[in-house]
């Protein structure tokens, strides 16, 4: 990625500094002044930095997984859309992703739409596997049941 006159970002850099060098970049995409061939390669940067992060941001949902926590139940304040059925976080998804659909939105909403899309498809997941879990939990009963009355 040296094309670019940037150094590629380190590979100790972690996912806040990652973050915040995409910010900046985007400003950078965003300022109308930045010819063509720099925003081309400004381009070809963030992509890259984006692919760093989703890396990470999976990384940490495998290792949440294995230890069998819920990262997406407590990704916002408090909590707050734990509770909330599939439906209502599945509606909320479909809205994002009609959003960034838009073909007229600066990166930087882009980005923030996108991390919200991540946020509730890993919230619906969740879901999905909690319900999995009980189904299976039922499923092991009933098949229990019959034997213990033969």
């Amino acid at each position: 990625m040296s094309g670019s006159g940037d150094p590629a970002p380190p590979p100790e850099a972690t996912f806040e500094s990652l973050e915040a060098e995409l910010e900046q970049v985007t400003r950078r995409l965003e300022d109308a002044s930045v010819p063509l061939e720099a925003r081309l390669k400004l381009h070809a940067r963030a992509a890259s930095m984006h692919r760093r992060l989703e890396a990470t941001l999976e990384a940490a949902r495998k290792a949440t997984a294995a230890t069998g926590g819920d990262a997406a139940a407590g990704s916002r304040p408090g909590g707050e859309d734990a509770a909330e059925p599939y439906e209502t976080v599945r509606d909320r998804l479909a809205a994002v992703v009609n959003a960034l659909e838009a073909d007229d939105l600066p990166l930087a909403r882009v980005i923030e739409l996108h991390r919200e899309a991540q946020r509730l498809a890993a919230r619906c997941e969740a879901i999905l596997d909690g319900a999995q879990e009980v189904n299976a939990r039922a499923a092991g009963g009933a098949d229990a049941e019959p034997d213990a009355q033969a």
